[in-house]
């Protein structure tokens, strides 16, 4: 009877190397400072100090305080205009470092119920070769290969954020996420808004409080959201069809499971019919044997008296 050899899938070696977190999406200068920047924007903090600056500024900029920036507090108006279109590349550039890592997710979960579904049909065939060991004491067989093998094509590669750019609109939207995304984007945003504000002092065709810089800046951020509000739809439809194949990739592999299990029941059932039937054999040879006196029996008749 052949005995049972373990052969582990590449996969459980290589998952343990394998960080599941953003760290693989995040390796760069530019999207480390990206990272940096929204874990330290992205928080409570942030509403409660803007929201105190913004009513301090308020009180202190009117003319009946400091007057530095009286009403309607332009200045101010300019400079939340500036880092609200400055805060959109950051966010773009998250979205899109979030739907690489929830695809990178997605495949590593892949593969596992891939690399499981392997070691169960392994698994499987040494249970085979030990029914053909068992004498057909068991009906199982090429059944549950077939059944094995129909839970294996359930098996497929989930869907990525990508996917769901469809249609000239997604595109489009997808085309206008990767160039607008990137921390190059917030650097030359930053570099144009310094600049105009140089120039415009200076050659006096756009001074303080910079109108047509605000109103560009503004009419820029109105478009961007709605790119970010397309790219959150995306997200979100990939991530459902993600937890949906994951779903069926998981039944798959519980299918498997349970088959191995009732394969193993009934193996067992089997085995113990076999020893029962050895045992009785044992049991029926020894009853056999003869009565008359041997060279084993002498001994402990020889003891009986003491």
């Amino acid at each position: 009877m052949s005995l049972y050899t373990e052969v582990r899938h590449p996969r459980a070696h290589a998952r343990r190397s394998q960080d599941p977190g953003y760290a693989g999406e995040a390796a760069g200068f530019n999207e480390r400072l990206a990272a940096w920047i929204t874990a330290r924007i992205g928080s409570m903090w942030t509403v409660y100090i803007c929201t105190v600056v913004t009513a301090a500024w308020m009180v202190l900029g009117s003319r009946a305080v400091l007057g530095f920036d009286p009403y309607p507090y332009p200045f101010l108006l300019f400079l939340g205009n500036v880092v609200q279109l400055l805060l959109i590349f950051i966010i773009l550039l998250g979205q899109q470092v979030l739907g690489r890592t929830a695809d990178r997710r997605s495949m590593h979960t892949y593969e596992d119920a891939e690399a499981i579904l392997v070691d169960c049909e392994q698994i499987q065939n040494h249970l085979m070769a030990q029914d053909r060991h068992l004498a057909g004491s068991i009906g199982l067989g090429e059944e549950h290969r077939e059944m094995l093998a129909r839970a294996a094509e359930r098996i497929v590669a989930p869907p990525t954020t990508d996917d769901e750019y469809v249609g000239v609109n997604g595109r489009l939207a997808a085309w206008l996420t990767n160039k607008v995304a990137t921390m190059a984007a917030f650097y030359v945003a930053l570099i144009s808004q310094a600049g105009w504000m140089i120039a415009g002092q200076v050659l006096g065709f756009d001074p303080y409080p910079y109108a047509f810089l605000l109103f560009l800046s503004s009419q820029l951020q109105l478009l961007l959201m709605f790119v970010i509000m397309v790219g959150q739809q995306v997200i979100g439809r990939a991530a459902d069809k993600r937890a949906a194949q994951t779903y069926l990739n998981a039944e798959a592999v519980l299918h498997a499971c349970e088959r191995l299990q009732a394969h193993l029941h009934a193996q067992d059932l089997a085995i113990r019919h076999v020893v029962e039937h050895m045992r009785q054999c044992v049991d029926g040879r020894g009853s056999a044997l003869p009565a008359g006196p041997g060279p084993q029996r002498a001994a402990p008749a020889a003891r009986a008296p003491a």
